[in-house]
């Protein structure tokens, strides 16, 4: 029901956690029913260095880092090879912090 509107909101996320406690529902099963319809971020959370509890914040200050960290611009003076591999990392953080994005509903 809580993606029935459109993307997972805060609320909708921390109501489902409140439900599933009042339920005694374990947090492993929890975590798999959350996988199974929302999808598994593990992956993202790693590629930013973070782990799955991480806060929005730290969400969000993480990707600002990596993607100034890995900026294409950043390396474009080292040759285009340097600045190809920038790309596809600079890449593969914003992918990863949209797709967090996507299942917050941030």
């Amino acid at each position: 029901m809580a993606l029935a509107d459109g993307p997972l909101q805060r609320s909708e996320r921390e109501a489902l956690k409140r439900v599933a406690e009042g339920l005694d529902v374990p947090d492993a099963k929890a975590q798999a029913l959350a996988e199974q319809h929302l999808g598994d971020a593990t992956a993202h959370y790693e590629t930013l260095g973070l782990p799955p509890d991480a806060t929005d914040a730290e969400v969000k200050s993480a990707y600002r880092k990596l993607a100034a960290q890995h900026h294409p611009d950043k390396a474009s003076h080292l040759g285009p090879r340097a600045a190809e591999r920038a790309a596809r990392q600079f890449q593969a953080v914003r992918d990863a912090y949209e797709e967090i994005r996507r299942l917050r509903g941030l």
